[in-house]
């Protein structure tokens, strides 16, 4: 120890270090006062061992024994209190209030998430609100991209035979499905792809023109030309004053407890009329077995949700009528 280190200890720690020996048993680097008097100076087993030329482990192993360790991290009832009360006030991840906290009490923002824990204020198993899900998918997806795969997997593929053992494996699990679990299944992975934009998908390939296109000042998915058409005469109406509003594809409709086949239906627009009635709008160039099933069991299942069908021949008779009246029409 040097004499600016040694002027850091009080003399009441100077008169406490006289109980430990000064003298190094053999393959030690340092003697028990040594290394009594570079934790009390530092405060710190890691800067300890650096001076003393040890590893941190060691120079922990070596205080505790001693019994010279200074009880590290203890919290004051005032920190605890502003823990609590920060948990208790249903803050949200990412809006800087466990940051602003941990600058005010100088401790880390895992060693507050950690004692908010211990206290019972969260959980490590609790839901992970969506902003915060985003924000470490973007940081595992930049640090693959940066620095590769974790595990070194990044662009391997299962051998045939895995990919045999895996299916096989599959089909056994959903043998042992009741009917009542596959249609909450089906559902439940409904509603995440729902959640997700991933429910309706692009298809490629397809001669009816679907695309991305603007209109009355919206931007959607349109899946084919007729959709799209609509969709303007929706807004032409709109702007004429007969319908109060008009949105494509908002809500999806679920047939709760169906085991089979579809289980869920998708209307192409919602329209609000004039009198503030909601009424959906499917349009249906031709009408397949699917499509008849899914109409079934609307009725069914949701009798009180009023549906019109345009099919071919009211679209033509629509197109016929005021199409060369809507600026845009395809």
């Amino acid at each position: 120890m040097t004499e600016s280190q040694q002027d850091i200890l009080t003399g009441e720690e100077e008169s406490y270090l006289d109980q430990f020996s000064d003298v190094r048993r053999p393959r030690q680097k340092a003697s028990d006062r040594e290394v009594a008097t570079a934790y009390l100076s530092f405060g710190s087993v890691w800067d300890a061992a650096k001076v003393l030329g040890m590893v941190g482990q060691s120079v922990h192993e070596r205080v505790l024994k001693l019994g010279v360790a200074k009880p590290m991290n203890v919290w004051t009832a005032e920190e605890i209190e502003q823990v609590r009360a920060l948990y208790e006030s249903g803050f949200k991840s990412g809006d800087g209030q466990l940051k602003a906290l941990s600058k005010k009490i100088n401790r880390t923002v895992s060693f507050i998430s950690r004692k908010a824990r211990e206290l019972g204020l969260s959980s490590l198993n609790r839901k992970c609100d969506d902003s915060l899900c985003d924000k470490f998918s973007e940081q595992s997806k930049r640090y693959i991209k940066e620095k590769g795969h974790p595990r070194g997997a990044l662009g391997m593929k299962h051998s045939e035979e895995t990919k045999a053992t895996l299916s096989e494996k599959s089909r056994e699990r959903w043998k042992n499905f009741s009917d009542e679990q596959i249609a909450e299944i089906k559902i439940k992975a409904g509603k995440t792809a729902v959640k997700n934009g991933t429910w309706a998908r692009p298809r490629h390939k397809t001669t009816w023109k679907q695309a991305w296109r603007e209109i009355g000042g919206k931007r959607n998915y349109y899946r084919s030309r007729w959709e799209a058409n609509y969709a303007r005469y929706l807004d032409w109406l709109k702007c004429a004053g007969e319908i109060i509003e008009w949105e494509h594809e908002p809500d999806t409709f679920w047939f709760e407890g169906v085991k089979r086949g579809t289980v869920s239906y998708l209307p192409d627009f919602k329209v609000i009329e004039k009198n503030g009635s909601t009424v959906y709008h499917e349009v249906k160039g031709w009408m397949d077995d699917r499509s008849k099933t899914k109409l079934k069991r609307m009725k069914k299942y949701h009798p009180d949700v009023q549906l019109i069908v345009i099919d071919s021949k009211a679209y033509k008779a629509l197109a016929k009528k005021i199409g060369g009246m809507i600026d845009g029409w395809e």
